[in-house]
């Protein structure tokens, strides 16, 4: 019964958030750029811009609003929206921010982690997911890093 309450409150929360919230989807071209920038000065290929990854990036960047955290508001991992949404993937990983205004900025400071810089300069990694949404003046960012398996 408690799982049901959570879930609903969940829901309405997202439901009543219409108004108040914004979803900067052209984030994900300026970051993809600053994060490819790195990847060129360290020798890599660039990452990819995956549609399917955006879509989790967006309902993860929402979530960290509720919970900043890898663990989602549900109590499952970030990865369990992989499965949900049926894209595949060899591995993935995923890099969170908030309070960052601009794509450079978060970048940066991702750059001065280790644990997040590992992820920006990995090689099993082919394509990345991104999404900034900023609520009552606060700004959260997620990208989702994965090695996609292609449909047959």
């Amino acid at each position: 019964m408690f799982n049901i309450i959570i879930k609903a409150l969940f829901i309405l929360y997202f439901c009543s958030l219409s108004v108040l919230y914004s979803q900067y989807n052209y984030e994900a071209e300026t970051t993809l750029k600053a994060l490819n920038e790195v990847r060129e000065n360290e020798g890599l290929y660039p990452f990819e811009l995956s549609d399917e990854l955006n879509k989790v990036a967006d309902i993860r960047a929402k979530e960290l609003s509720i919970n900043f955290s890898h663990i989602r508001p549900n109590n499952t991992r970030y990865d369990e929206l992989l499965y949900e949404n049926r894209i595949r993937v060899f591995s993935s990983d995923e890099n969170i921010a908030y309070r960052f205004k601009n794509a450079e900025t978060v970048v940066s400071y991702w750059m001065n982690s280790s644990q997040y810089k590992i992820n920006i300069l990995s090689d099993k990694f082919t394509h990345v997911g991104v999404s900034h949404y900023a609520i009552n003046g606060e700004d959260f960012w997620v990208v989702i890093f994965a090695q996609l398996r292609r449909q047959n």
